[in-house]
C-alpha cells in the first residue's frame, strides 16, 4: 500500500493493489485535534494499466463540496456580549430573532448565518462569550474575541469583526459577513432660520408694488371723494381716516356702500381695487396651502453644511467613533470632532440612548450606526411627523466587518465557500432585511396632516402684540391729553 498523507487537511490517499489494477481511497479526519472526530473513508476512483485513472463522479466537485458534511463534529465559536440584559440565558439572548433588536443586533444577526451553516456543514458550534470585540494589551497580548482566537480558545469568531490592520498582523478574515453604515442623523429644522411666512409667498419687490399702489390708490380716493363733495355735494366724509378706511375694507373685501358714492371714477376705482384684492387673496393663500403641503426644503444636506449650522453634535461612545474621527486626514471632519464635540463645556460623546433622546427634542446631530439609532427611535415611541424630519448625512463609507481566525487555520476555506455560497443564493440579503428598521410612509402622512407651528405662526401674534402695544400708547396719550385740555389757557 502507498500512501500520500497531506497534513493541512488531514487526509491520506490510499492505493491499494487489486490483482492488475488500483483502487483509490480518499482517507481524511474532519478534525485532527478533536479525537472524536471519526475517521471518513471515501473511495476515490481506479487506476489500471488498460483503462488508466478512472476518477468517481463525486471527486470532480471541489474537496470543499465534497467534504461538507463534518459528522456533527464541534467546532468552537466565539461572540462578544456588550449590552445583555440581565435575566437572560446567553445562547437563548444570542439566537432570539425577534426581541430587543437594538440590542447586540451585529453580534445576533451574524449568528443566524451561522446557524445556516451548521445545517449546511452537519456541524455544531459550542460558543464561547466574551464582553468585547478584542483590544491589544500592554504585553502584546489580546482581549476579548481576538484573545480566544489568538490563544486557541475558539476556532473562528461568530461575530462580525472590523477590518484593523493592527489585528490582520494576528488574525486572517473570512469573506465580509456584515456592513455597519454610520451616519448623522438628526430632526431637520424646518427652516433655518426664522423668516416671516406671511410675506413668503411674494418676494420683496412684490410686496413694495403692493404698498405703492395701495397708497396710490387711497390718494385718488381722496381726490377723488373731495371732487365729488364739491360736485354733488358733502355726501361722504372728506377725511383722509375716512379714506383709509374705506380703501381698508376694499383690499379685504368687505367693501364700502354703493350709496356713499356716485361719481363713475370713484366707483371704477373701488371696483378695480376689489377684482384685483381678489386675485392677490387667491395667489396667496393658494401658496400657502400648497407650501405646507409640500415637503419643506432642506438645506443641511452635506457636514460643511452640518458644522456651519447651529445644531449641537454628538457621537456614541464607543471605539470605532473614536477611530473615526481620529484617523482622517481631512480638515472638515477634524473641525467637527475638536470644535462641535469635543468643545469645553458640552457633553456630547454620550451613550446611544442618551443620543436618540437627544434627536427627538431636536438641534441635536448624533453620529452612531444608523439601524441601532433608527430602532431606539422607534423603542422610544417618537412621533411620526418627528421621525419623518430625520435627514441622515454620511461623510465616512460603512465599514466592513468579517468573522477572524488563526492564521493557518483549516476552517478558511470551508468557512469562505459557507459565507460566499449564502450571498450568492441571497439568504445573507434576507437575513439583512430580517434585521432591517422599518419606516414608516412620510409621504402619507404629509398627506394626511398638516399643521402650522408656532415659529411659522409667531409673526402674525408679534403683530397683533405691536399693534395692541401701539393702540395702548396712544389711548394713554389720548387721556393724558384729554386731562390735560382744563388747565389749558382760554
Amino acid at each position: 500500500m502507498r500512501k500520500l498523507i497531506d497534513y493541512q487537511c488531514s487526509a491520506i490517499e490510499a492505493a491499494y493493489l487489486v490483482r492488475t489494477s488500483w483502487r483509490l481511497y480518499d482517507v481524511y479526519r474532519i478534525d485532527q485535534q478533536v479525537s472524536s472526530a471519526p475517521l471518513i473513508v471515501e473511495r476515490k476512483g481506479d487506476w489500471s494499466p488498460a483503462q488508466g485513472y478512472k476518477l468517481m463522479d463525486t471527486f470532480r466537485r471541489s474537496w470543499i463540496i465534497r467534504r461538507r458534511n463534518f459528522r456533527n463534529v464541534t467546532l468552537r465559536g466565539s461572540t462578544a456580549v456588550t449590552e445583555k440584559p440581565s435575566g437572560y440565558d446567553d445562547m437563548e439572548y444570542l439566537a432570539n430573532d425577534k426581541q430587543l433588536l437594538q440590542l447586540d443586533p451585529m453580534q445576533r444577526k451574524t449568528y443566524q448565518l451561522f446557524r445556516l451553516v451548521e445545517r449546511m456543514y452537519n456541524l455544531s458550534l459550542a460558543i464561547s462569550f466574551t464582553d468585547n470585540w478584542g483590544q491589544q494589551l500592554a504585553n502584546g497580548r489580546w482581549s476579548g474575541v481576538m484573545g480566544q482566537i489568538t490563544n486557541g480558545e475558539a476556532d473562528f469568531a461568530v461575530c462580525p469583526i472590523r477590518f484593523v490592520p493592527e489585528r490582520q498582523l494576528h488574525v486572517q478574515y473570512s469573506p465580509v459577513l456584515h456592513t455597519q453604515p454610520i451616519h448623522f442623523l438628526f430632526r431637520h429644522p424646518r427652516h433655518s432660520h426664522i423668516r416671516n411666512i406671511f410675506f413668503e409667498p411674494l418676494s420683496s419687490q412684490v410686496w413694495w408694488c403692493v404698498l405703492v399702489l395701495i397708497t396710490f390708490s387711497i390718494l385718488l380716493l381722496l381726490l377723488l371723494i373731495r371732487h365729488e363733495a364739491l360736485q354733488n355735494g358733502n355726501l361722504v366724509e372728506t377725511r383722509v381716516a375716512f379714506v383709509w378706511f374705506t380703501m381698508l375694507e376694499t383690499y379685504l373685501q368687505q367693501g364700502p356702500a354703493t350709496e356713499l358714492f356716485r361719481l363713475m371714477s370713484t366707483r371704477l376705482l373701488i371696483s378695480a381695487s376689489c377684482i384685483f384684492s381678489f386675485m392677490l387673496m387667491q395667489f396667496y393663500g393658494a401658496f400657502i396651502v400648497g407650501s405646507l403641503l409640500s415637503d419643506s426644503p432642506r438645506s443641511i444636506l452635506n457636514l460643511q453644511a452640518l458644522f456651519e449650522s447651529n445644531l449641537d453634535i454628538g457621537m456614541e461612545n464607543i471605539s470605532y467613533n473614536f477611530a473615526v474621527f481620529g484617523n482622517t486626514s481631512g480638515q472638515l471632519v477634524r473641525d467637527v470632532y475638536s470644535k462641535k464635540i469635543c468643545r469645553s463645556g458640552e457633553h456630547n460623546v454620550i451613550t446611544l440612548e442618551q443620543g436618540a433622546k437627544r434627536i427627538i427634542k431636536g438641534r441635536f446631530a448624533f453620529h452612531a450606526a444608523i439601524d441601532r439609532l433608527y430602532r431606539l427611535l422607534l423603542e422610544l415611541r417618537i412621533e411620526e411627523h418627528e421621525f419623518c424630519e430625520l435627514q441622515e448625512i454620511m461623510f465616512n463609507p460603512p465599514y466592513a466587518a468579517a468573522s477572524v481566525m488563526a492564521k493557518g487555520s483549516p476552517w478558511r476555506e470551508h468557512l469562505a465557500h459557507a459565507i460566499l455560497h449564502l450571498k450568492a443564493t441571497g439568504l445573507m440579503q434576507y437575513n439583512d432585511r430580517l434585521w432591517s428598521v422599518p419606516k414608516p410612509d412620510c409621504s402619507l402622512f404629509k398627506a394626511s396632516q398638516v399643521e402650522v407651528d408656532l415659529e411659522h405662526f409667531a409673526p402674525a401674534l408679534f403683530a397683533l402684540v405691536l399693534a395692541m402695544i401701539a393702540s395702548a400708547l396712544v389711548f394713554l396719550l389720548e387721556l393724558m391729553v384729554s386731562r390735560l385740555a382744563p388747565f389749558r389757557p382760554s
